[in-house]
């Protein structure tokens, strides 16, 4: 299928977007683009979609399929380009950045992005897009990568591992935020230091429990920065994974729930 086989509008729509390299779009963008009402820009893009020019990502936004794609619907972009495009302010986190820094041998089917807004996940291409709601004042601690040809927001390796302790449920529980506390020490990739301001900043005292717990299971020589995360811990029991029951021993050091044993948290290790 060819540029010959559109009609004059919906031709100029797709020739418009590919000089600009703009492989996704929104209705109002193609208003935009062909200077005509939002009405007629939907039906000329639902038109579109039935062809398989686009596929429709969410309401009111689009991806333009390449020609190698054959049209198919399994075709989709880099999955952290596409949840750039799927809310703003955004960046990538959780276990999906675990991941992208080989902390984790672990793959995962769902794409972890945190936001500002309230949003629901999203199902593209088998994939999961889920979107984990924090305050402004946790909004921070990112990057800018670049992934193929676009920048994308990615948490820095000191934010993820913070967002993991801070929320362990989104990054496939405890047992993987301690992979990447480990791999982080023995990479010499963590700077403990941003590590303990971030810690700070997100104003949770049990991710210093969490911290403080893990990073002595794992006997990580960090005697200092252990010292300084219990001095700020505070006094009510908090649990280490929020993804496991309410059974398990009071760590009176840590004031921790612990509610995983040892054996389960370094099984890792033994493969």
């Amino acid at each position: 299928m060819s540029m010959k086989t559109l009609g004059p509008t919906s031709a100029k729509l797709m020739i418009t977007l590919g000089k600009r390299g703009q492989t996704t779009f929104t209705i109002q963008d193609a208003v935009e683009i062909l200077d005509t009402e939002p009405q007629n820009v939907r039906d000329l893009l639902h038109d579109l979609v039935e062809r398989r020019w686009l596929k429709r990502l969410q309401r009111g936004k689009y991806m333009v399929l390449p020609r190698a794609s054959g049209f198919s619907d399994a075709y989709t972009e880099h999955e952290f380009i596409l949840a750039s495009s799927l809310v703003d302010p955004y960046y990538i986190s959780y276990w999906t950045t675990l991941i992208y820094y080989g902390y984790t041998e672990q793959v995962a089917r769902t794409i972890f992005v945190a936001t500002t807004k309230n949003k629901r996940p999203i199902e593209i291409a088998g994939l999961t897009y889920k979107f984990i709601w924090l305050a402004k004042k946790r909004f921070f601690g990112f990057t800018t990568e670049w992934i193929e040809d676009k920048q994308v927001n990615i948490a820095s390796r000191e934010k993820t591992l913070v967002d993991c302790l801070d929320l362990p449920q989104y990054c496939g529980g405890i047992a993987e935020a301690i992979k990447g506390l480990w791999y982080g020490y023995e990479e010499k990739t963590l700077e403990w230091d941003t590590l303990t301001e971030y810690a700070e900043r997100m104003g949770n005292r049990t991710i210093f429990k969490r911290l403080g717990y893990l990073t002595e299971v794992l006997e990580l020589p960090i005697g200092e920065h252990i010292s300084l995360w219990h001095s700020k811990i505070s006094s009510g029991y908090g649990r280490l994974d929020p993804t496991m029951g309410k059974t398990g021993s009071y760590n009176t050091r840590w004031n921790l729930l612990v509610n995983l044993n040892r054996e389960d948290l370094l099984a890792w290790r033994e493969h």
